[in-house]
């Protein structure tokens, strides 16, 4: 099986400076579960997905560790689970780091991309 056999043609998108609550709309109203991201040229310059909105501030889901791992926890990573969880644009919650095949590429070839694109620590 290939990627044309399981691909949509008419693909949603969004941008940057969407508000997380527009894409939360998009995704829920179309029943998908993560959306392209393009610049003004219709570039991909992300994805941003159910995932990347899991851990909001406002609907109680952010990440609570107890106070001494938290003491322990680099500030650069506190800075950025903050940001991740109070952020209110797209730009500001999207990976950037993406996975792309031709249309011909096998499931299985793209499930082996995946896979060790997840395998890879966090620089």
């Amino acid at each position: 099986m290939k990627a044309t056999d399981v691909m949509v043609s008419k693909v949603i998108t969004t941008h940057p400076r969407a508000l997380v609550s527009e894409v939360a709309t998009l995704l829920i109203d179309n029943d998908i579960s993560a959306l392209p991201v393009v610049d003004e040229e219709g570039r991909v310059v992300g994805v941003i997905s159910e995932a990347d909105l899991m851990r909001r501030e406002e609907i109680g889901t952010e990440k609570r560790r107890p106070w001494w791992l938290e003491a322990m926890t680099p500030g650069a990573k506190l800075a950025k689970e903050f940001a991740h969880s109070h952020g209110k644009r797209v730009e500001e919650l999207m990976s950037r780091e993406l996975i792309s095949a031709s249309e011909d590429a096998s499931l299985g070839e793209i499930a082996s991309r995946k896979a060790s694109n997840q395998a890879s620590p966090d620089p």
